[in-house]
């Protein structure tokens, strides 16, 4: 997977959800990140059990708005994210998700100069 295009630079990987699941995802980040989110892809070769699609942006944090406080946004399934870039902007990134979505941490990589953090978004039970 490529890396993101400079350090202000976020790349965010979903898989494990439906095209709407992932399209209330994007909505969260563009809205967050207004003019700095890249136009959303999917990456397979063949969707399936083998071949599970891949929705990906790059999002640059240098153009977030102040720290949202937004409520929660209705997802049908579970989805899971990856976020690569360096560890601030990630963070950020990270954050605003945690705004919108109920998030659960899956692991963090750190390297030397970028971050890995795999995160799963899940459906709230009450329907906020």
């Amino acid at each position: 997977m490529s890396g993101p295009e400079s350090p202000d630079h976020v790349s965010v990987h979903l898989t494990g959800c439906r095209h709407q699941d992932a399209g209330a995802v994007f909505r969260a980040l563009e809205t967050a990140f207004p003019e700095g989110a890249g136009e959303p892809r999917s990456e397979t070769k063949e969707a399936g059990a083998e071949h599970p699609m891949i929705w990906c942006m790059v999002v640059d944090a240098r153009t977030r708005r102040a720290p949202s406080k937004a409520t929660s946004v209705p997802l049908a399934g579970t989805v899971d994210v990856d976020l690569f870039g360096a560890a601030d902007p990630v963070r950020q990134v990270k954050e605003e998700l945690e705004s919108a979505f109920i998030v659960e941490g899956r692991g963090t990589v750190p390297g030397e100069h970028e971050l890995e953090v795999r995160l799963r978004l899940t459906p709230s039970s009450a329907g906020a």
